[in-house]
């Protein structure tokens, strides 16, 4: 796990200042490569080989020609890949997996990334070919950002790096994309390939990008393709492939030369990864990690239960109003753009906490995305249900006078209902969600609209797997979740594994009937059956929760009200178009809607204080 950095043109001063930008990320080694076409850097942290053969940018020649790499990520499979190129006749000086891709680049070719099981951002330089080769994971568990114009390739792990370029004068406010702002206070975060500036992308999940050194030129495709549904009515045998599979992508993920733990949250994910764990590290041994909230919001009760059961080292705290003001200011540097997810917050405390004990820790991210584990998901089924009565009643009901003014909060909901089961599918999300109160304004909805239809001719005819397969592939997971992990645990050098995000678990998912996942009322009813005897009956019954701090309560409080007016004016003065349609629709009710959007107007004052009014 690492940070990587590089461009199209010689700057060995600039390099060391893209390296020092993302120093948190690998701070055991640093390297730089030069030549008169590129400069490359990296920040390592050593995880596999700690020797000085781990070092990068890595170089490594085969059969007369030779190739370089910055990388950061783990190919969990890269032992029986590194067998497998040993008898085509290629070479090794490293037990790392990052000579592994090299070698691998020079047998198959941009087809490579096919071949990995794993998370990864990486840059080959290839000077035979005059071009860079750049990949991101399946998922996008880690980042790449990039910089493109006329006669400019820049890259870097995290989007500071590129701004100490400081003569693009790329952080200012005339160069904010007003779209990518407009998709951060309807989403909560901005998705891939936007960022917050122009000219400025984030490389898509699943994606490679072939940027040509001399017509300086580029190329995208997707490499990595979704499976189409394709149920399999056997619960015997989905139960079966689902166990195997887990304990498989767990024993992957513990292979590692530093300290390995878990964080422990007593929920089903997170309990499940633990429970595997077991099999192949004793668990009196092995650290596990939790934050807890105070009051109606703390879900200490199922921490103490599961950490009670497996009896591991455990490691506990609390998350107050105190640590979040001490971690405002450094909130919007470690989220370098409008990041919404304030969970983010408590994430950071639980990263430096674990950081005290191990290097690598697992996590149960991507149970929800590929079991079905949300609320909106059960909605779907819901939603699914309601399209079978038949539409002339629906269409009548959609226009009852109902208002929640009257008491008749379900008739009404039932109304929203019935409405947003009229919408052809293709609008569904995009337009049933502001019926139940969540604004899609301008762009938003055409991005939703676009990649809705994705989902669409990969699930079936249910609303929750489509649903599930949108908040795997765009919504919650790749620019949202795993942002907020990525950029928490690597501010305190912390490398973060999901096993539930080992894409044999995304083409699992395929198989695994719709009304198998979620149901009118339960959420991962076959992952249940799964890991039925990994966890406590109390946590394999309990319903989803969030990581979710009481922000709201302390945000919205007097202390803060010029922030927000502050935030206000930042808007205002961006976009008046934007500033009216949210101070109208939104920031004038007194409900759910609104404090979300101050959290996320609170968040983006703070972001633009220091990035662009440059507050320190």
């Amino acid at each position: 796990m690492c940070g990587i950095n590089g461009f199209n043109f010689l700057d060995q001063d600039q390099a060391r200042c893209m390296n020092t930008a993302i120093h948190h990320r690998g701070p055991d080694d640093e390297g730089i490569f030069f030549d008169e076409d590129v400069t490359f850097g990296h920040v390592r942290l050593s995880i596999v080989d700690l020797s000085a053969a781990g070092h990068q940018p890595m170089v490594y020649e085969h059969s007369g020609s030779r190739a370089v790499i910055v990388f950061n990520g783990e190919i969990y499979n890269f032992h029986d890949l590194r067998a497998e190129l040993i008898n085509k006749g290629y070479s090794f000086k490293s037990g790392t997996d990052t000579e592994v891709i090299l070698a691998s680049y020079f047998e198959f070719g941009f087809d490579c990334v096919k071949h990995f099981n794993g998370m990864w951002a990486f840059v080959i330089y290839d000077p035979s070919n005059k071009l860079f080769f750049c990949s991101r994971d399946r998922l996008g568990v880690k980042p790449l950002y990039y910089f493109a114009d006329a006669d400019r390739f820049i890259f870097s792990s995290e989007l500071k790096g590129i701004l100490t370029h400081e003569y693009l004068s790329l952080n200012s406010k005339e160069n904010i994309d007003i779209d990518a702002l407009n998709l951060y206070f309807a989403l909560g975060f901005i998705p891939s390939p936007f960022t917050i500036y122009t000219n400025v992308y984030k490389l898509e999940p699943r994606q490679n990008l072939v940027y040509d050194l001399e017509k300086k030129t580029m190329k995208k495709w997707y490499y990595y393709k979704v499976p189409n549904y394709s149920p399999i009515y056997d619960s015997e045998k989905l139960i079966a492939e689902g166990r195997a599979l887990l304990e498989d992508a767990v024993r992957l993920r513990m292979v590692a030369d530093v300290p390995v733990g878990a964080f422990l949250s007593g929920g089903i994910d997170s309990t499940s990864v633990v429970g595997t764990i077991r099999q192949f590290k004793s668990i009196n041994d092995l650290h596990t990690f939790s934050i807890g909230f105070e009051g109606k919001y703390d879900e200490s009760h199922f921490i103490n239960i599961a950490k009670d059961f497996f009896n591991t080292v455990h490691h506990h705290d609390y998350f107050n109003e105190s640590d979040f003001e001490g971690l405002i200011g450094a909130y919007s540097t470690v989220y370098d753009e409008p990041f919404g997810d304030y969970s983010g917050f408590p994430t950071l405390k639980l990263s430096r906490m674990a950081k005290e004990s191990v290097t690598v820790s697992l996590s149960g991210d991507g149970g929800d995305e590929v079991f079905g584990g949300y609320e909106s998901h059960v909605l779907g089924y819901r939603m699914t249900f309601l399209r079978k009565i038949p539409k002339a009643f629906r269409v009548l009901f959609s226009k009852v006078p109902a208002t929640d003014n009257y008491g008749l909060g379900l008739i009404n909901l039932f109304k929203k209902a019935c409405q947003a089961s009229l919408y052809k599918p293709s609008k569904f999300y995009s337009s049933a969600l502001p019926a139940f109160e969540a604004p899609f304004p301008g762009s938003c909805k055409g991005w939703t609209e676009e990649r809705l239809k994705d989902c669409l001719e990969l699930g079936c005819d249910n609303f929750a797997d489509v649903l599930r397969l949108y908040d795997l592939m765009y919504g919650m997971l790749p620019d949202y979740f795993l942002v907020k992990v990525d950029r928490a645990s690597m501010a305190y050098a912390l490398e973060v594994r999901s096993p539930f995000l080992d894409y044999r678990f995304v083409e699992f998912s395929q198989h695994i009937p719709a009304e198998w996942k979620v149901d009118f009322f339960k959420s991962k009813k076959l992952m249940r059956s799964i890991v039925k005897d990994l966890v406590p009956a109390e946590i394999l019954h309990r319903s989803k929760k969030g990581f979710t701090p009481p922000l709201n309560d302390w945000i919205l409080s007097e202390k803060y009200s010029l922030v927000l007016d502050q935030a206000c004016d930042y808007l205002k003065d961006l976009n008046q178009e934007l500033y009216d349609y949210y101070m109208a629709k939104v920031l004038g009710q007194d409900s759910k809607l609104s404090t979300a959007f101050k959290i996320k107007l609170f968040i983006f004052g703070k972001w633009y204080e220091k990035w662009i009014v440059k507050k320190v």
